[in-house]
């Protein structure tokens, strides 16, 4: 695995409308790893949920995670690294807004409409990236 720049980051955060996997640690201690849409804007990985999501909490309690953006089906490739997590408030509904049309498109259904329908509860996580890496097992599962 190497240190990866920035034209693969945003290559493969481009191509990808999986989720990604966030790890992090309970308040009792235990560690715990969910799935939540993502974006990268200048460096930095946005999520968004509800505000009183657990998550959240734990964030607060202790903002260093894990993460990891891969298809669970070969060829395996994918992103993973560690760093801070941040709630911001304010950000919400904008990064709501720009998850809804990544994931879903600029169609209209019952999904985005309930998500839109609730935003005013939603927060952004801001994850700054301390360490980054990306994987391509493409060559070596080839015929797999």
């Amino acid at each position: 695995m190497q240190k990866t720049d920035s034209k693969k980051i945003e290559t493969l955060v481009n191509e990808t409308k999986i989720p990604i996997r966030i790890g992090c640690v309970t308040s009792s201690g235990h560690p715990i790893v969910l799935s939540l849409w993502y974006t990268m804007i200048d460096g930095r990985i946005y999520c968004a949920t509800q505000k009183n999501a657990k998550i959240i909490t734990h964030i607060k309690n202790n903002p260093t995670i894990g993460f990891e953006i891969a298809a669970d089906n070969p060829p395996y490739r994918g992103m993973r690294g560690h760093g801070k997590a941040k709630i911001i408030g304010t950000m919400g509904k904008g990064i709501l807004n720009i998850l809804i049309d990544k994931y879903l498109g600029n169609k209209i259904s019952t999904l985005s409409e309930f998500l839109r329908n609730n935003s005013e509860n939603e927060v952004a996580i801001e994850i700054s990236p301390e360490r980054l890496f990306t994987y391509d097992y493409s060559k070596r599962m080839k015929d797999v």
